[in-house]
């Protein structure tokens, strides 16, 4: 395959990907609807696709033994972030939630700044400068701003942007690991993370039918699995700038879809802080 066709399809596949989980919102939703919530939700989703990995895990276990301490913060940021996102679209507001997680980017330049030392440029800075002040118009679009107007669902899509930035710069840091095996760590994180929680808010596993079963291994297929593979075989094979851009296809698919399917007009405020948070995820797309 040529370099020029390799581009256009891969740029297909990452744009299926980002609509993908554009949309990923409304099977949560409905999972959600028949008694599969919260922890258990995000265990049952991403524990599934985890497990079946585990050989994969092993089989590529020298690549990563000497880096034990890498491979388990992995677990533990990119678990989080995993857990925490289907939590927040499963229980809240999606136009909201997604717009407060997709500050991720701007705790990239902070945790860059700060863990690798990377000097923050002009271009950063204003990415960083608009991704706050959408954010600020984001929140108060819900009412006054203060602990008391964040929900938990609100907080859920600001650690699991947090959680996102910072499995990231795991990421680069952990360079001779493979990505299969950052995925599949990212994945059984999930899992653990998700059970624990359980155990701390005294949770059981649901019992659940035949039907939800389905949903849930669909669920585990096609977007734990199936858009885990095509959103790093985009990333893999286009230049960082183009895909960090082609990336935030996701959140319009998601705005447009939720407001669609929930007849939910966002409002001027949110309308105006999702220009802000799009414009300044644009901006800190690398360029290379």
């Amino acid at each position: 395959m040529s370099t020029a066709r390799r581009a256009r399809f891969s740029t297909l596949v990452l744009l299926f990907s980002s609509s993908l989980w554009g949309i990923s919102w409304w099977p949560l939703q409905l999972l959600a609807a028949e008694g599969v919530q919260g922890p258990a939700l995000a265990m049952m989703t991403y524990g599934v696709v985890g497990i079946c990995g585990l050989p994969m895990l092993w089989r590529q276990r020298t690549h990563w033994r000497t880096k034990p301490g890498l491979l388990l913060w992995m677990m533990v940021v990119g678990g989080w972030a995993a857990a925490s996102f289907v939590m927040m679209l499963a229980s809240g507001d999606v136009v909201r939630e997604m717009l407060l997680f997709y500050l991720a980017p701007a705790w990239s330049v902070v945790g860059a700044r700060l863990l690798l030392g990377e000097r923050v440029n002009l271009r950063r800075g204003l990415g960083l400068a608009l991704a706050l002040v959408g954010a600020f118009l984001v929140i108060r679009a819900g009412g006054s701003i203060g602990a008391g107007s964040i929900t938990t669902a609100d907080w859920l899509a600001l650690s699991s942007g947090i959680a996102f930035a910072g499995n990231n710069l795991t990421a680069r840091a952990a360079s001779s690991i493979p990505v299969t095996t950052k995925v599949i760590a990212s994945m059984i994180g999930c899992a653990l993370l998700s059970a624990l929680t359980m155990v701390a808010l005294g949770q059981g596993v649901p019992v659940i039918s035949p039907d939800v079963g389905l949903g849930l291994l669909g669920f585990a297929l096609l977007w734990t699995f199936a858009g885990t593979w095509t959103t790093s075989y985009g990333v893999t094979h286009l230049q960082a700038g183009r895909a960090a851009l082609i990336i935030l296809s996701e959140l319009v698919v998601a705005l447009v879809s939720a407001s669609l399917v929930n007849s939910r007009v966002p409002s001027m405020l949110e309308i105006l802080g999702g220009v802000l948070i799009l414009a300044a995820a644009a901006v800190d797309a690398p360029e290379s």
